[in-house]
């Protein structure tokens, strides 16, 4: 499997890159075969920080296209010492469709997305039907795909996707609002700003 990346890489640069890594699958990056979070759309990596020390059972990825966010994260990861996670700069649907194998992934975790909320911007948005179906396949059975934003039109466009992609994938689908489904006591970067200021956030957990 390869990925290519149409993005330059400006002189003197020191981000890291997926692509630059010789791998078959996202796996050939840990020492195990531990179970495997995804994080698309990192940022800074608070969430993964934690949940990885936390969870030294597992491996974990997170994956964004801004690397002036993952640098942060990255430097946590040596300062910590954490063997069971990685940040790179990646594409999500590059990465999703060539280096992750069928049913191999446990959670996939997509916390506040870029809603493109203006009508020209739409088609750039990440969760459309075709990559709910891709993201299903690539779960184990019993794995979960956890989201979640703070756009309510852009929850009715999940809802919508979700639909078209066959609303018969999941064999089960919880909603919340303000509540945080899946380790409650971890938030992302943007989700304690976004509590602070008294937005309403809405959560989904989707499981195979």
């Amino acid at each position: 499997m390869s990925i290519e990346f149409k993005r330059r890489r400006h002189p003197g640069s020191t981000e890291r890159r997926l692509e630059d890594v010789p791998l078959g699958t996202v796996f050939d990056l840990f020492p195990n075969r531990h179970p495997f979070e995804l994080e698309i759309g990192s940022g800074k990596g608070r969430f993964l920080l934690e949940r990885a020390a936390k969870h030294p059972e597992r491996n974990f990825l997170g994956i964004d296209y801004a690397w002036r966010f993952l640098r942060e994260g990255h430097q946590r990861v040596e300062q910590r010492s954490l063997s069971n996670l990685y940040f790179y700069k990646a594409e999500a649907g590059d990465v999703v469709r060539s280096l992750i194998p069928d049913e191999s992934v446990e959670i996939f975790h997509i916390y506040f997305p870029d809603p493109w909320p203006k009508r020209q911007q739409r088609k750039r948005r990440l969760l459309t039907p075709e990559f709910f179906q891709l993201l299903h396949q690539r779960l184990k059975r019993g794995g979960m795909l956890e989201l979640a934003t703070d756009n309510f039109e852009y929850l009715i466009y999940f809802r919508k996707s979700l639909v078209e992609a066959g609303d018969t994938l999941w064999s089960d689908v919880r909603q919340s609002q303000n509540e945080r489904i899946l380790d409650p006591e971890i938030l992302t970067h943007f989700e304690a700003k976004y509590r602070r200021e008294g937005r309403v956030l809405y959560y989904m957990e989707l499981a195979k």
